[in-house]
């Protein structure tokens, strides 16, 4: 079996419902709830700030060098950066009128890799069944 593209494997994994970095009645909807792991899985939930994740991954960096990457405009690149720093992902640092952004803590690059390999097998599993049928 050769490799799927990503899509593919989106569409196979795709739940129902609204995506959780939309936004609704212009505001940033990211579900809330008193269980804190709630909040670190809600803040993960999305695509964008896990690439955000994984630039800082590599290094510190600041908002210019986040930008590009994403392809998006300054405002929601802004708002990953304040969701990501609320539920603890990120913190940040100022020098002069620059702001620098990094993980505090590398577990969350564990948690992102443990997640990687539970959706390529499950994956990996649905196909199989589709391809015994």
């Amino acid at each position: 079996m050769g490799l799927l593209h990503n899509n593919a494997i989106y569409e196979i994994m795709k739940l129902p419902g609204k995506h959780p970095c939309r936004k609704r009645g212009g505001r940033r909807f990211i579900p809330r709830g008193n269980e804190p792991r709630f909040a670190l899985f809600a803040a993960l939930a999305c695509k964008q700030r896990i690439t955000i994740l994984k630039l800082l991954r590599e290094r510190e960096k600041s908002t210019r060098e986040i930008l590009p990457a994403l392809g998006v405009d300054d405002s929601v690149v802004s708002r990953h950066l304040a969701t990501l720093e609320d539920a603890g992902l990120i913190s940040s640092r100022k020098e002069g009128v620059i702001k620098y952004y990094s993980v505090p803590d590398e577990r969350i690059f564990q948690i992102l890799d443990m997640a990687g390999e539970i959706i390529k097998e499950t994956t990996r599993k649905k196909l199989d069944l589709i391809n015994n049928l």
